[in-house]
């Protein structure tokens, strides 16, 4: 029967393993580097999920069966997210500002608009960052993304 002892010896892992080689030291200082800036990033983007919105249709009916008139309503449902410009801070109102985000996405009437989807959603984005940057009275918001967006 034999038996094989292997031994590892890293480079400044003498002292318990206190003692780090340069290239160590460099990699743990980069890596310092490195989190304030993702932190800050983070930082940068408020997100409100779960949109559900009905969107009645204003318009004459579309056509008309044996129960009555049929109107063809739609239901919008979507995730917001909000880049805010370098340096700022969104106001603690979360539920506030859900709010107007809801209020704008009910408000839009996307039956009188283009029927294109990629125009809808560019309109809808910029109605969203003029309404929150009109409540917070600042131009904190940068930019409006959504990470869902169904028109059912």
């Amino acid at each position: 029967m034999a038996v094989c002892l292997c031994i590892a010896l890293f480079p400044g892992s003498a002292a318990g393993g206190q003692g780090l080689d340069v290239s160590g030291r460099k990699a743990i200082d980069s890596v310092k580097k490195s989190l304030p800036v993702t932190a800050s990033m983070e930082e940068r983007f408020e997100y409100f999920n779960d949109f559900i919105v009905n969107l009645k249709d204003d318009r004459k009916p579309v056509c008309r069966n044996e129960q009555g008139t049929v109107k063809k309503d739609r239901i919008l449902v979507c995730d917001v997210v909000v880049e805010l410009n370098q340096g700022m801070k969104m106001p603690q109102e979360r539920i506030r500002l859900r709010k107007i985000i809801y209020n704008t996405l009910k408000e839009y009437n996307t039956f009188k608009e283009p029927s294109d989807l990629h125009e809808i959603r560019r309109i809808l984005k910029e109605k969203i960052k003029i309404s929150l940057n009109n409540f917070i009275s600042d131009e904190i918001i940068k930019d409006v993304y959504f990470t869902k967006f169904m028109l059912l």
